[in-house]
Order: structure tokens, then sequence, then C-alpha cells
């Protein structure tokens, strides 16, 4: 009938290294610099930790960053898979 066999063969996800990683988060505080947000800002230094831990252990982390006196919020979403890119993004909230 059907090709059954193939069902349940998965391909193992690719990793990022080390340097995939950093050169991401890199990009990433590049851009939050251009717009102004410094490490020292206080949300932002939290991003940063958090970049730096993923740059580390490779672990994926998602969440929202509160960045107080800007109105502003930071989605971040940081993936150790090569098919995925790790991204982040300020959204508008005026009660921040």
């Amino acid at each position: 009938m059907g090709k059954k066999n193939r069902r349940g063969i998965k391909k193992p996800k690719e990793m990022k290294t080390e340097a995939e990683r950093r050169q991401e988060m890199d990009t990433i505080k590049g851009k939050l610099a251009e717009l102004g947000l410094s490490a020292e800002m206080e949300g932002i230094d939290k991003f940063y930790e958090r970049a730096l831990e993923f740059i580390n252990s490779g672990e994926s982390w998602s969440g929202k960053i509160k960045i107080p006196g800007s109105q502003r919020i930071l989605d971040v979403i940081l993936t150790p898979y090569k098919h995925k890119v790790s991204t982040s993004a300020l959204l508008y909230n005026k009660n921040v």
C-alpha cells in the first residue's frame, strides 16, 4: 500500500555553534544601540544578561521585557536551531 517505514524517521535538527549565536546577538545588540537603547537602561540590561546566557549555553528562551520610561516592550525569541533566526522586536505600550 503505502510507504509506512518512512513515517517514524526524523532528521536531527542542526544546532547553531557558539560563534553563530554570538553573531546573531551582536546583530541584535547593534540594532538596539542604533535605536538609542544602551546597556545601562533597566530593561535592556536584562536582555544583555539573557543574550549572554544564550550564547554560552545555547538554551532557547522567549519572552517580553519591559523598558520603563520609553513606552516600549522588547519581545525576544532566542532559538538554538540553524533553520530559525533569533529575533527581537520593540512593541509600543503606553502603560509601560
